[in-house]
């Protein structure tokens, strides 16, 4: 009788253990599918350069342009500081050219 008790604990333990291991194993399967970079809905990125920027209104315009016409707009607060040099901003190639002096002034069009 003691025998077959303690071959009942040994199983039991080991049946737990196991299920224990596979909870594990699809805890992590289910993470790592979760967070894996899928490359056709994430957006790419390119290193954007301050083109100007506008100050009025109490707000600051950063204008960066990018790789293949890539054109980007940041509003900031006035006292947030100077617009950085470089900026990560979406990749949008070959988007209709345009002249800066037109985009500053469309920009402080808004502002009056």
């Amino acid at each position: 009788m003691c025998w077959i008790r303690l071959d009942d604990m040994v199983n039991n333990d080991f049946s737990r253990i196991t299920l224990l291991v596979i909870v594990y194993i699809c805890f992590l399967l289910v993470n790592t599918l979760a967070y894996a970079e899928d490359d056709s809905t994430s957006e790419k990125m390119t290193t954007c350069r301050l083109a100007s920027q506008i100050l009025g209104n109490k707000q600051r315009v950063c204008v960066f342009v990018g790789a293949n016409n890539t054109q980007y707009r940041e509003y900031v607060p006035y006292d947030a500081g100077e617009c950085p040099r470089q900026y990560e901003c979406p990749y949008r190639p070959n988007e209709k050219p345009f002249n800066l002096k037109n985009v500053v002034k469309s920009i402080k069009d808004q502002f009056k």
